[in-house]
């Protein structure tokens, strides 16, 4: 997921009315514009940054 991608999942979830809470079951690696992993993992259902690879 790349980091635009993941800003926009951080907007479509705040857009929601509901609003509950997202348990972060499902992450994937986030990579930069150039193709280069930023060594944070992504929630692909918000799009917030959950851990990081150091």
């Amino acid at each position: 997921m790349t980091m635009n991608q993941a800003a926009a999942l951080r907007v479509k979830w705040k857009e929601q009315a509901h609003l509950s809470p997202c348990e972060h079951l499902n992450l994937e690696l986030e990579w930069n514009d150039v193709g280069h992993p930023t060594g944070t993992y992504i929630c692909i259902i918000c799009g917030e940054p959950v851990a990081h690879k150091s």
